[in-house]
Order: structure tokens, then sequence, then C-alpha cells
């Protein structure tokens, strides 16, 4: 409410009294963003020399704009906050808008930037303070704490190379957390990076249109590749490990040993006669009449490669 306001306005004076700017502050959501950024529309952070360059960069920049686009709200309303030295950054923004603000933000004509977290991704913008403005973050489902690798990846942008001895991190909090949740976000490992990256029919069948391109060279050079290679000695050693400790099993002399085997055949045996059993009561002729209406089933699917589906249970509304 308006006393979060308030501290955070109260951050970002202290920041700028002890030039500690630019700053990055990051919200959650794009309203956020555009909610901090309006409440220090009383504050001024740049000097005119700066105010006239902010405006020459936003000019030349939104010629490439039709006239209609020009009258855009968002595009109207920025100037007069970059001319402040405050920016927003956010994925609603016009694209244009967007490199506006990280051209004066490299150039240091953003003393105060409010943005989303994606702004932490992909793009070089060190700063040499950032400020989190909430803890907890809504990821589709709930909302949960940052990550460890959320945090790293945000707070990581607090220090420049080559300008600042160290990065300052301020974390705004409005709830109690309890220790181990915070040293999990602090001190934690970052996410795991995994390549997802597979080959298509569709992209084999062009790579195949064009000369000189080899599919097998570029699975030997892809990160999924080298993730694998690099994991394939761990394989290696955990398998070697498993057969020590097989050939470790005393099953006894030989004749227990035959025993042992005939048991486990048996067992095998048995289970193809569960499954045949099974294959035949869920023929749909078989299993037709038994579904009456309100009867509770359990669904699972047994693919053909062996891997099974629960689905768990539910009720027959119709015949």
């Amino acid at each position: 409410g308006s006393r979060g306001d308030t501290d955070l306005r109260r951050i970002v004076k202290l920041v700028m009294e002890r030039n500690l700017n630019p700053v990055i502050v990051f919200s959650f959501s794009k309203k956020d963003c555009e909610k901090y950024a309006l409440e220090l529309h009383r504050e001024d952070y740049t000097d005119p020399n700066e105010k006239q360059l902010v405006s020459q960069v936003y000019s030349n920049a939104i010629e490439a704009l039709s006239e209609d686009d020009r009258t855009l709200p968002q595009v109207e309303a920025l100037l007069p906050l970059l001319k402040l030295g405050i920016g927003i950054h956010h994925g609603g923004l016009l694209p244009i808008l967007k490199e506006i603000v990280e051209i004066l933000f490299s150039e240091g004509l953003i003393k105060v930037l409010f943005a989303t977290e994606t702004f932490s991704i992909g793009i070089n913008m060190p700063a040499r303070t950032v400020v989190f403005t909430n803890t907890r973050k809504w990821d589709g489902k709930d909302f949960r704490w940052v990550t460890s690798g959320e945090y790293i990846q945000m707070s990581g942008r607090a220090g420049r190379r080559g300008k600042d001895d160290r990065g300052i991190v301020i974390q705004m909090m409005d709830e109690k957390m309890e220790p181990s949740v915070c040293k999990g976000i602090l001190y934690g490992e970052a996410d795991p990076l995994n390549s997802s990256y597979h080959i298509s029919y569709n992209m084999l069948l062009n790579m195949m249109r064009v000369e000189d391109v080899d599919p097998e060279y570029l699975i030997r050079a892809s990160f999924h590749q080298f993730q694998q290679e690099s994991a394939a000695p761990a394989l290696v050693a955990q398998a070697a490990e498993m057969e020590a400790e097989s050939a470790a099993v005393d099953v006894g002399d030989e004749k227990e040993e035959g025993e042992a085997r005939e048991y486990r055949a048996m067992e095998k045996q048995l289970e193809g006669t569960r499954d045949a059993i099974a294959k035949i009561l869920r023929k749909p002729e078989i299993i037709r009449p038994f579904l009456q209406r309100g009867r509770l089933i359990d669904v699972r699917l047994q693919g053909g490669d062996g891997g099974r589906a629960e689905y768990g249970w539910g009720v027959t509304v119709a015949e």
C-alpha cells in the first residue's frame, strides 16, 4: 500500500544521496513497475544537459514510428519520466521504447530504472545498486518465494566491472521469512541449465536441402551432446558400481543359485500371465457391460514402450 511506496521512495532517496546510482528496482509485475515509477514523478535526477540529450535520443528514435503510433499513451507518457532520470522496462512496452530505455541506461542518463526480471536476462545492463520490492512472485499457479537462481540472476546486476569495487543489493521485506528460506535464496545453487535441443524431421529435411551441411556434426557440436558426454563417465562408474554390487551378492552354492534362477523364471512367467489376463479383461467387448453410469473407475494407460500413465479415479457419466 502507501507505506510500501513511501519506503521505496526513502530507499531511492538514500541511494541517490549516497551516490549509489544507477539503481535497478526489480518488481514482478508490469503494473508495479509503472506505479512505483509514477511515485517518483516529483523527483528530478538529471541536469539540463542530460535532459537535452534524453530528448534528442528520444526524438530521433520515435521518428521511425508512424504519426498514429507517436500519440499512443505509453509513448507520450514515457518522455517526461526519462527527462527526470527515471525509466521503465517491461514486456508491455513497445520494442522501440525498450530500446530507448536500454540506450539511455547504458549511457548513464537513467538514474533509477523500474524493471521486471526480464531485464536481467539476455542483456548486459549492470548497475551499482539493485532493489527488490518483493520476495514473492506469481509463477502462473501460485505466489512463491523467488528461487536462488532468479535471485542470483537479478542481484548479479549490482556492481559494474571496472567501475565499482562492490555491488549493493537491497531487499524490501513485507512479510516474515523463515531463516531456512532466506538461506536457500542467498546461498542456494543456481538453477541447472539443461539443453532441450533436438533435431526434428522438418529440421533434418531442411538441412538435407543445403549443401555441405552434416546433421551428425550439428549434433556433436551441440550443448545437448556436450551434456550427455559430460554425464557419461558418471553413468559408466555407476554401472560398474552396480555390477560390483551384483557380483558381491551371495546366493549360496550351485544348487541354491539354480533354485533362485528357477524362482525368478517362475515369477516372470507369473507376471506375464497377469498382464495377459489384464489385456483380456480390458477388451471393450468385455469391459463395456461393467461401465454403468456412476461406476468408479481407476484410469491407467499402458504404453507400447512399457511406460505407464496413471490418471487417477473417475466416474462414468454416460454409457
